[in-house]
């Protein structure tokens, strides 16, 4: 079954978040292009027809200083595809207020090139027939881009892509990993390493893990860091962050580490949850 392509036509006032919304549809897998002149959409549209980009968001706006060519395109851009597609055309808007707020903020000037007032008023006269065309039309003003992010996406009924969880085990006297974002210390554990039996095994080994798990304080660990893992991959999503590295270390990264990574990381893979493993001084 072939499969029909997603055009985002993104437009807008200046300072409203085309450059976000591009950023954050770019996450999750659309081919994005930017400022892109109304008369060169339709070969873009036409691409899609026979390449394998299947979701495409483009922006055009005020920036080519020709309204007048943009409402045309608006108002008529799904002829201009020679292939089935939905083409959903996107209107972001803020109060001028806001959008006064936020050039002070970014220092950036104006892309019709009056003064900042005088611009944003003649940008939201100019646009006003454009909004009408629009499908979707979001205010950002006074909104967060978390918040903006969350909204598009449930507007569109689309999943953002999940938060991926990395599981790195290791050893502190290797030293913490750089690439860290949490890092939990296991060392309170009882230690395999001071039996003869289990000094050359690691954590994968089940003569370690049946030790470990005789112990409460081990399932306790477990579980919480599990948990955690699970909270946090959830409420990241909805940020649009796309990933976090949960560091669990003990002192030579062999034995508690390595065992406490591998039950977190088995469970949350139990789950379908995007999830790696990575146990980096396992062979030291």
């Amino acid at each position: 079954m072939q499969i029909k392509p997603t055009v985002f036509l993104i437009t807008g006032l200046s300072g409203a978040g085309k450059t976000l919304l591009l950023q954050s549809l770019e996450d999750e897998g659309y081919y994005t292009v930017d400022n892109i002149p109304p008369h060169l959409i339709e070969p873009f549209l036409n691409i899609l027809c026979t390449s394998n980009v299947k979701k495409l968001a483009i922006v055009s706006d005020i920036r080519w200083k020709n309204p007048d060519k943009l409402a045309e395109l608006f108002q008529n851009v799904e002829s201009l595809a020679k292939c089935n597609m939905e083409i959903r055309k996107v209107f972001l808007k803020a109060d001028k207020t806001e959008l006064i707020n936020r050039y002070k903020k970014s220092r950036r000037t104006h892309p019709l090139g009056l003064s900042l007032e005088n611009a944003i008023d003649e940008e939201m006269k100019v646009m006003s027939e454009i909004e009408s065309y629009c499908d979707i039309v979001i205010d950002t003003s006074s909104t967060e881009p978390t918040e903006f992010k969350k909204r598009f996406f449930q507007m569109i009924k689309e999943d953002m892509k999940k938060l991926k969880l990395n599981f790195i085990s290791f050893g502190f006297k290797n030293g913490i990993p750089q690439i860290s974002d949490y890092v939990f210390d296991v060392r309170y554990l009882p230690n395999p390493f001071y039996f003869p039996q289990m000094y050359e095994l690691t954590g994968l080994d089940m003569k370690v893990m049946e030790f470990l798990e005789k112990f409460k304080e081990t399932h306790e660990t477990v579980e919480r860091i599990a948990n955690l893992a699970k909270f946090i991959q959830d409420k990241y999503t909805e940020s649009g962050r796309l990933e976090a590295y949960f560091c669990i270390g003990c002192t030579g990264g062999q034995h508690r580490s390595v065992y406490v990574a591998q039950k977190v990381y088995e469970i949350l893979k139990n789950e379908g949850r995007d999830v790696s493993i990575n146990h980096r001084d396992i062979e030291r």
